[in-house]
C-alpha cells in the first residue's frame, strides 16, 4: 500500500523554492498574483508580515500542497485564507482538509492578532465551500464573475468566468455602530445574525457637504477584477463613481466591486447613488475596515455567468437569489 503520510510546516528558506512548482501544477504560469512563482519573493512577503504560508511535504520531501493567509484588506488584523492547493495525482488522502484546518489552530495564527479570517471560495465546485462551512465559517457575500476560467488547469470551469463566495470566521468582538442601508437592512441583518453581536442602525444620513472620498484598491488586470474599499465618502461621491466607471471601462474590468464602510452614517445614501449607477448588492464584508463593509458590484460588458455557480449551503443559495433579484431590479430601473 502507498504511504500517505505527510508533514505540514511553515514556509521558510528550506522549502520556499518548492512553492512555484505547486502553483504551476494547477495554474501553469497564469496565476494572477505573480510573486508565488519566485521563492525569494514569497519569503519577502512573509518577512513583511503580509503573508503566512505553509507547505505540505510527503514522506520523500516532495511538495504536495500549500495554504496561505494574507492581508489585503484595509484592516491589518483581517486575514484572507486562500491558495489552498493540492498537487494533482499526489496520492495523499485528506490533505486538502488538513491544509484548510492549519490556520484555524491558534498556534498557527499571526503574532499580530486576528479580527477574523475569510476565504473567497470558488463556485464551480464545492470543496472549499464545504470545508469552510464545516469549520464554522459564515456565508456573507457573493462576488459574481470574479475570476477568469483561463486561470484554472485543474477543475476547469464550464463557463468563462467564476464567481466566488466570501465565507467568514470572526475571532474578536466588533465595536461601534454598524450602519446599514434601509433598502437592504433586513437582509444584511440576517447575514450578520450568523456573526458575533453587532449594534445595527439604519444609515440614512445625507452625504457630506465637503471632503474627498478616501479609498484603497486592488486591481488584478489579468483576472479582470478591481476591488475598491471606501473608508470615507466625500462631497465628490457622484464624480468619484463616474470616474470609477470610466476607468473600469478603460481597464477592461469585468468584476467591479466597491466596499463601503458601515461606520459611515451616510452609507445608505451612498449606496442609493451607486444603484443609480448600475451597482447591485454583493453582500457583507465583515470587519473589512475594522468595521464591516457593504459590497456593491457591477459585472461590466457582459451578463453574469449564473449557470455555472454551484453553492453548497442553503444560506449561500438564498444570497444568490437575493443578488439576482436586486441586479434585475437595478438594471430595469436604470434601463441598463
Amino acid at each position: 500500500m502507498p504511504d500517505n503520510s505527510f508533514t505540514i510546516k511553515a514556509v521558510d528558506s528550506s522549502c520556499a523554492d518548492l512553492v512555484p512548482d505547486i502553483f504551476r501544477s494547477i495554474y501553469g504560469d497564469d496565476f494572477p498574483v505573480q510573486y508565488v512563482y519566485d521563492g525569494s519573493l514569497v519569503l519577502a512577503e512573509i518577512a513583511s508580515g503580509h503573508l503566512s504560508a505553509a507547505i505540505a511535504l510527503d514522506q520523500n520531501n516532495h511538495a504536495v500542497g500549500y495554504v496561505a493567509i494574507y492581508n489585503n484588506a484595509p484592516n491589518q488584523k483581517l486575514w484572507e485564507g486562500g491558495n489552498l492547493l493540492v498537487v494533482p495525482g499526489c496520492g495523499v488522502d485528506d490533505l486538502g482538509w488538513h491544509l484548510l484546518q492549519y490556520f484555524l489552530l491558534s498556534e498557527n495564527q499571526p503574532a499580530s492578532g486576528s479580527d477574523g479570517s475569510f476565504t473567497e471560495s470558488v463556485c464551480h465546485h464545492y470543496f472549499t465551500q464545504l470545508g469552510c462551512a464545516k469549520s464554522g465559517f459564515s456565508d456573507c457575500a457573493l462576488m459574481l464573475d470574479q475570476m477568469s476560467a483561463a486561470s484554472f488547469k485543474e477543475h476547469v470551469p464550464q463557463t468563462s468566468r467564476v464567481a466566488c463566495l466570501m465565507q467568514f470566521f470572526e475571532q474578536s468582538d466588533p465595536q461601534g455602530i454598524c450602519y446599514l442601508p434601509e433598502r437592504y437592512f433586513d437582509f444584511l441583518q440576517s447575514l450578520a445574525n450568523h456573526l458575533r453581536p453587532r449594534t445595527l442602525q439604519t444609515g440614512s444620513a445625507p452625504l457630506p457637504a465637503e471632503g474627498v472620498t478616501a479609498y484603497s484598491d486592488s486591481w488584478f488586470s489579468d483576472a479582470g477584477m478591481w476591488r475598491v474599499s471606501v473608508s470615507a465618502v466625500g462631497s465628490d461621491w457622484d464624480a468619484f463613481l463616474n470616474n470609477l466607471l470610466q476607468l473600469a471601462s478603460q481597464r477592461n474590468v469585468t468584476s467591479l466591486q466597491v466596499v463601503v464602510s458601515t461606520a459611515l452614517p451616510c452609507c445608505g445614501t451612498a449606496v442609493e447613488l451607486m444603484r443609480r449607477n448600475g451597482f447591485f448588492l454583493g453582500g457583507l464584508f465583515p470587519r473589512w475596515f475594522g468595521s464591516d463593509g457593504i459590497m456593491m458590484q457591477r459585472v461590466m460588458g457582459k451578463q453574469p455567468d449564473f449557470s455555472g455557480i454551484k453553492l453548497y449551503s442553503s444560506n449561500a443559495r438564498e444570497l444568490l437569489k437575493y443578488i439576482q433579484a436586486d441586479m434585475i431590479q437595478t438594471m430595469q430601473r436604470e434601463g441598463l
